[in-house]
């Protein structure tokens, strides 16, 4: 299991390099920054199906026991994630929105996840499963966490703030407490095979789903630097490796969203 762990380690730090995650990005403001919020939604309601069916599906009694404990660590969390939509005056997507072209990477990346659950039938496996799940999420929620944190907006919100990040926190503290059982576990090399395949095909829905955010987020910007650019005499733009030169108003105008008091 040890070569899986650091398997899953190698592709957690590639991801932690994703665009999404860029620098530049997340010193946007906590309003652009949060902008992708209703994009994940169909994600964040799946995920609770995915740790239920992956509970219901392990026969081991000492797996069954891991994989129950990070299911009920999770769960509510759904709940959360609507209770930020609503602080953030961003409406819950409706099903049409849901179901629409703009949310179908999402929706591809949960049922990717999915059909991992129903794909194996070996439950050192589905331990695997919660371990990539558990990799990406430290890497989401420490990074987004940091940017309510600066914003002031940790008690604001609960599933993009720090209060998520210490749940997901717990589970690691949980790992350290039945890190015996876990490093006892013999995986024979075709089951490693298959196990590292499963990290691959995980970290590849991940990838897809957050490639597609950002791409929304260019296209929405899109229409309001070209109107931007259109407004702002050619001496007062700014040269980028962009298609369009930035005007300076486009770059100093964009308002994050307000907190509510």
């Amino acid at each position: 299991m040890k070569l899986v762990e650091a398997h899953v380690a190698k592709r957690q730090a590639e991801f932690s390099k994703h665009d999404f995650f860029a620098d530049e990005r997340l010193g946007a403001g906590v309003g652009g920054v949060l902008s992708f919020a209703p994009d994940l939604t169909f994600w964040v309601m799946a995920f609770q199906d995915i740790l239920r069916l992956n509970a219901s599906l392990t026969r081991n009694p000492q797996m069954r026991k891991i994989v129950r404990h990070h299911r009920a660590e999770d769960a509510g969390h759904d709940r959360w994630f609507l209770e930020d939509l609503a602080a953030m005056q961003m409406p819950a997507p409706d099903v049409r929105w849901l179901f629409s072209e703009r949310h179908s990477p999402t929706r591809d990346a949960a049922y990717a996840l999915v059909s991992e659950v129903y794909r194996t039938k070996d439950d050192r496996l589905r331990l695997v499963l919660v371990k990539a799940l558990e990799s990406a999420g430290h890497v989401f929620f420490g990074r987004v966490a940091a940017v309510v944190e600066r914003a002031g907006w940790t008690k604001l919100l609960k599933y993009f703030s720090f209060s998520h990040l210490e749940v997901e926190k717990n589970h690691a503290v949980f790992e350290e407490e039945i890190a015996r059982i876990v490093s006892g576990i013999r995986l024979p090399p075709k089951v490693r095979v298959e196990a590292k395949q499963l990290i691959d095909r995980c970290y590849a829905a991940f990838t897809a789903m957050f490639d597609a955010l950002c791409a929304a987020e260019q296209e929405q910007h899109r229409p309001a630097l070209a109107a931007a650019y259109r407004a702002v005499p050619p001496g007062l733009r700014v040269k980028t490796s962009s298609p369009l030169d930035v005007p300076v108003a486009a770059m100093t105008s964009a308002r994050p969203l307000r907190a509510r008091s």
